[in-house]
Formats: C-alpha cells, structure tokens, sequence
C-alpha cells in the first residue's frame, strides 16, 4: 500500500494546465504531451495546445480489450474501430479516447519511445485490458515493464462507484460492502493488474480525481446519465 506522502506526490504530477485542460507530468517524457479536456474543454482546444503535427486519431472504444497500433492516420476523421487502446512510436502523432467514469490509461515508455492510451471500465479490467497493453508493448516494441510510466486520469472512485451483486464474480476482490453499500475500486484493480504486469507501484500515478465527485469539473455518466459529455484523454509526441 502507498503512503500518504506518496500519494501526494503522485497526484502532484495531474494539474491544471490551460482553461479547459489538465496536464500529466510524466517523468522522464521528454517532448511526450499528456492530459485530459474537463467540462470547459473540448477536441479542438485539446488539439491547439497539445500540438501534433501528424494529428490524433481516437479509439472505437467498444468496452473490450483489443489494441492497436498505430503508425499514422489512414482515414481522418475516423476512430480505429474495434479497440481500446493504441500505441504509438510515430513522432508528431496523438492518440486520444473519451470518457465519463471509466478510466483513461496513460503509458510512456521512455527508453523505446513508445506511447500507450487506454479507455479502461469495468469490462476492459474484467477482460485484463492493463496487463493485455503491456504484454503487447512487450511483444511488439520490446519494452521492458520496470521502464514504464502510467497514469490513471479522472475516473470514478470507489467513493461513487456503487455495484450490483454480478461484480462479486467479475472484480471480486475489489468490491467491498460496508453499511449497505457494495461499491468497487476499479482504480485498485488497474493498478494491481499492472504490477501484476511487471509495472513497478511507484511508476503508477494517479490523478486522484473523482468524476462523479465533482460536478463543476469533470463529466460522470453514473451521475448525468448516457446524455453527458465526454472528457478527452490524450497523449503523444510533440515532435
């Protein structure tokens, strides 16, 4: 379990960086850009600060477990359907997905220069979506686990996260009953299944932002409804 003063020090890396637009510092990420739009931010304030020359490309997103790497944009416009994740290596390039509870993963190899951004809920953890990116940077860059970054964006927390009794079989040991309540920590299952995938605790950093706690900030489908907005995670190579 991380200390408190670890805690602190990790959430101290996800800022306020521009109107609109949060900031993961990630150490060692030289020219790699990082962060998440909240309420007041949107697709194109994301894409005017962050800078890619070669553009961002999204993912499908179809609350599953497949990847895909991505070396340019073949279709403009048009999210890689199918996946949720995708990895790069290609300079100038970002990747981005959208979310409103689930979690956005951030992942930055700095010794092969390779990028990573996932779209993980509920269903993309049961399915072991964090240890399936790693193993896959592994397979196809090479990377060593112990050399990555990862950071957990605005997500929902156990806090809010109320589960009904099917979660008991799916993500057992991260559901936890107390007063009447049955609520699951899906940031706690991420980061167990990384370490599980070799990713050392304290390259795992957290944002600590809970999107159903805070209304004026960040968009929450378990709070809102389907109707909601979505929050815009992306991260890339600048140059």
């Amino acid at each position: 379990m991380l200390s408190v003063a670890t805690k602190r020090t990790q959430a101290a890396r996800f800022a306020h960086w521009r109107p609109g637009l949060w900031r993961f510092h990630l150490p060692e990420a030289g020219g790699v850009w990082a962060g998440v739009t909240d309420r007041t931010g949107s697709l194109e304030s994301l894409q005017t600060a962050a800078v890619f020359p070669q553009g961002m490309v999204m993912a499908g997103q179809v609350h599953g477990a497949s990847i895909a790497s991505v070396e340019r944009i073949r279709a403009p416009g048009r999210p890689i359907a199918g996946c949720d994740a995708l990895v790069t290596q290609t300079l100038g390039l970002g990747l981005a997905i959208r979310s409103a509870d689930c979690l956005p993963l951030f992942v930055w190899d700095p010794v092969q220069g390779v990028v990573g951004m996932a779209h993980a809920g509920w269903r993309g953890l049961a399915a072991a979506l964090p240890c399936r990116l790693i193993r896959f940077l592994q397979q196809r860059y090479h990377t060593r686990p112990g050399d990555l970054w990862v950071g957990i964006g605005p997500s929902i927390r156990a806090c809010c996260y109320d589960v009904g009794p099917a979660f008991e079989s799916r993500l057992a040991p991260w559901v936890q009953e107390e007063r009447g309540r049955r609520t699951c920590d899906l940031i706690a299952c991420a980061a167990a299944q990384l370490r599980e995938a070799g990713v050392a605790a304290h390259r795992v950093l957290d944002s600590g932002q809970c999107t159903a706690c805070e209304p004026d900030r960040w968009y929450s489908l378990r709070r809102e409804g389907e109707a909601c907005g979505r929050l815009i995670s992306c991260i890339g190579f600048r140059t």
